[in-house]
């Protein structure tokens, strides 16, 4: 942020200020330069490039951001190139496409009891169940790994299910975490909880468990 703050102040007398403004669209093209990331953006209506501190997307990639000012004629050294427009952006969201071999056939065979569950350990039914009471409080789950996404919002995306839901339906819990299991591996998860927690980009949790680790 320290780059992006320096360039927003030389800006700040010469351009118009619009921070706060929420914008979403898809990536059609990615240049790398002097430590910022430059992507166009397609919105259906049009395209435009934006600049963001140095991250890898591909194209296609659907993005979600926040504008913090516009520059007309900006001048890149580092590309060697001059954009009419330019957007300066930060809290860059982005989704990815999960390939088929990234998820499980799903557990769809109700169990009352969880056939993981080891001492210590709640069931995923037990945990929506309980969920307001273990809001902010570290929890321990056992079971298999039916999803697991990459690098979205900054981190992992492993789905667990174990058999227990709610009404007799197979439930999941969603884990975040810097780690990544693998699909199909029996693992024990225990991270932080968190009830009602809206990401954006329509990732909104009725619970969800954040900074997980996750042991075999």
């Amino acid at each position: 942020m320290k780059l992006l703050y320096s360039i927003l102040v030389a800006l700040a007398c010469c351009v118009g200020l619009h921070a706060g403004d929420i914008y979403e669209g898809v990536v059609v093209d990615v240049m790398q330069g002097g430590g910022y990331t430059y992507l166009q953006i397609d919105d259906t209506k049009k395209r435009y490039w934006i600049a963001v501190e140095g991250v890898s997307l591909d194209k296609g990639t659907e993005v979600r951001f926040q504008e913090e000012m516009k520059a007309k004629n900006f001048e890149s050294k580092a590309l060697g190139r001059t954009f009419d427009e330019l957007v300066f952006a930060s809290n860059l969201q982005y989704r990815t496409h999960v390939q088929e071999a990234g998820n499980l056939a799903l557990i769809n065979a109700y169990v009352e009891v969880s056939p993981y569950r080891q001492n210590g350990t709640l069931s995923v039914k037990e945990a929506w169940e309980q969920r307001t009471q273990l809001s902010g409080k570290s929890v321990t789950i056992r079971g298999k790994v039916v999803k697991a996404s990459s690098a979205i919002l900054g981190r992992n995306w492993i789905h667990i299910q174990d058999g227990t839901g709610e009404n007799r339906e197979v439930g999941r819990i969603v884990f975040t975490s810097q780690e990544l299991p693998k699909v199909g591996d029996i693992v024990t998860a225990t991270g932080m909880v968190a009830v009602d927690k809206n990401f954006g980009s329509g990732y909104i949790y009725k619970i969800i468990v954040e900074n997980a680790t996750f042991t075999k």
